[in-house]
């Protein structure tokens, strides 16, 4: 069963970090969106949650809110490549609401999945 769900509106961006952690040895689900996420969270359970911040609908921001609320023992880690703002704000916004951890776009693959790797106490 999967750990780690991967929230992000673009697909490569989730077909990478999937691939990544595979290889990693860590099993991962996919969403392409805070709505999907909603209704994988309801059925699966997981211990850490990536969530892109920028993202039409459901933004990273309102995915840290609905964990906050409704999954507190879920470890939630913020990735942006900017948008309006400077990827910085958002981070910073994003740690600010509880995400354990921040990653800025492009990622440094290898530092996310030792965070996760961390966090799962692997």
């Amino acid at each position: 069963m999967a750990n780690v769900l991967i929230i992000d509106d673009d697909n490569q961006m989730r077909s990478l970090l999937h691939e990544a952690f595979l290889l990693a040895g860590i099993e991962t689900e996919t969403a392409a969106d805070g709505s999907e996420a909603e209704r994988i969270l309801a059925t699966h359970p997981f211990k850490v949650v990536i969530t892109d911040i920028v993202m039409p609908d459901v933004d990273g921001f309102e995915v840290i809110f609905l964990l906050r609320q409704k999954y507190p023992n879920i470890a939630v880690i913020a990735m942006s490549g900017g948008g309006r703002l400077n990827a910085t704000n958002y981070l910073d916004s994003a740690r600010s609401f509880g995400a354990v951890a921040v990653f800025q776009k492009p990622l440094n693959r290898k530092a996310l999945i030792a965070k996760v790797q961390e966090i799962l106490g692997n």
